[in-house]
């Protein structure tokens, strides 16, 4: 645990990833407001279940008669519970449909970012992790993709990352300057305030070459939304075990308890 300063609005704005959160500051704090429900704008991965059903996106690409295809999929632990301070991987496919005879495409680069999906706007959009990945080698052009030929790409998000925990301070903390005190969080700690997803932002940097033209850029973004696992045990200084469910708005009902299964016996 150490105290961290930082009075540089032009800090805290990276820290914070100001491009996706809409932060009301004042000098004592942050506003805090309800924002819109993500679940409703882009393709949910519901992470609470045993049978989890992953849409197909099919992508348009800019200016071009084909498509881009990313599947996505979970490792088996945050399948079942994805829980946002754990380290975890999503998997994706990526290749394309209906491109012609004579056109070659690569994937030059994939840059990806993490971010928080929560009710409270001092939360919304806090960046978690980031990866940027391309072809280590000078030979080819990047990854080459077709209709039969797929990247097959993992993508390991940190949970705790000095970056992540730096904004989590100041979201929480709601303050622009002063001195708070820099930690690790719990996963109840982000329920507690509204947290209610990660939002996994990709953006495909593809190479697209017509015959003996020379190769052309053009980017293509995808966005999926992974909801939190929302339930925490605890256990109280009598040893009795509780299960909590926590709400979007932070706010949470026991919904299993020792005691009541005691007095239900």
């Amino acid at each position: 645990m150490k105290n961290l300063t930082i009075k540089n609005a032009k800090k805290l704005k990276t820290i914070l990833g100001m491009g996706a959160i809409a932060l009301v500051m004042s000098f004592t704090g942050c506003e805090e407001t309800v924002v819109e429900d993500a679940t409703e704008i882009y393709d949910v991965i519901d992470s609470q279940g045993e049978d989890i059903e992953i849409k197909t996106q099919v992508l348009d690409v800019p200016g071009e008669d084909f498509q881009l295809v990313v599947e996505y999929s979970l490792d088996p632990n945050a399948q079942k519970h994805w829980r946002i301070t754990d380290n975890k991987k999503l998997y994706t496919k990526v290749y394309t449909k209906g491109l012609k005879e004579g056109v070659k495409v690569w994937i030059d680069n994939v840059h990806t970012d993490t971010t928080l999906v929560a009710t409270k706007s001092a939360m919304n959009g806090i960046l978690q992790d980031s990866m940027d990945d391309r072809i280590h080698n000078s030979l080819m052009y990047g990854f080459p993709i077709d209709n039969d030929t797929a990247l097959y790409a993992a993508n390991e998000i940190d949970g705790q990352n000095d970056t992540f925990i730096a904004g989590s301070v100041y979201g929480f903390n709601g303050t622009t300057s002063g001195t708070v005190v820099e930690q690790r969080f719990l996963d109840e700690d982000y329920l507690e305030k509204g947290v209610y997803a990660n939002k996994i932002s990709s953006v495909y940097g593809l190479l697209i070459q017509k015959g003996e033209e020379e190769p052309y850029g053009v980017d293509v973004s995808s966005d999926i939304i992974v909801t939190a696992y929302n339930k925490v045990q605890k256990k109280d200084d009598s040893g009795n075990i509780k299960v909590y469910q926590y709400h979007r708005d932070g706010s949470y009902s026991i919904i299993e308890s020792d005691d009541e299964k005691q007095k239900a016996k």
